[in-house]
């Protein structure tokens, strides 16, 4: 996969879902509420997690129904802004990783919106984590986010190309 076919939401699944020991969520955008692409992530989550542990950032968190007593680490601190600053997917990835390891965890099933689970997948290995990509996720941009680039393919595309670069220039892709 390359971050061009990626960003396009053309994501192959990878690994069966049932061998993931662990379930790990990414937010798109910023709303949370009903019909957001957040509360499509966090159900989706809900879902499939049977049990498995869950890792997802706050803002993630934010979109689960009721209350988050189901979710067993939030990854804390502010959402990723333009420059790049925040906890963003990588700052997930990491804290996912340090609590894999410190639970005896090896198979994370990444849960994320699909023009943006090809990034993350290939971040993920950068890390050394054996991801499991399922099939499905949702397609739906974000129109009211405070993320402008999170609104729509026209906005997503030129950012996620562009900021590829950024992050190989920093190792973290």
């Amino acid at each position: 996969m390359n971050i061009v076919t990626s960003a396009l939401g053309r994501y192959e699944a990878i690994g069966n879902p049932d061998d993931a020991d662990i379930l790990v969520g990414h937010s798109f955008g910023t709303m949370t509420d009903d019909g957001s692409v957040n509360r499509q992530l966090a159900l989706a989550i809900l879902e499939t997690a049977d049990g498995r542990p869950i890792v997802v950032d706050r803002n993630l968190a934010h979109a689960f129904p009721g209350n988050t007593d189901r979710i067993d680490h939030v990854v804390d601190g502010p959402i990723a802004n333009a420059a790049g600053k925040g906890v963003g997917s990588w700052g997930t990835l990491v804290e996912a990783k340090q609590f894999m390891e410190t639970n005896a965890l090896v198979r994370p099933m990444m849960i994320a919106q699909s023009h943006h689970i090809g990034r993350i997948a290939m971040q993920a290995e950068k890390l050394g984590m054996d991801a499991i990509i399922p099939a499905g996720m949702p397609d739906t941009f974000d129109w009211s986010s405070r993320q402008l680039w999170t609104r729509s393919n026209v906005f997503w595309l030129p950012r996620e190309i562009g900021g590829s670069v950024a992050l190989r220039l920093q190792g973290k892709l």
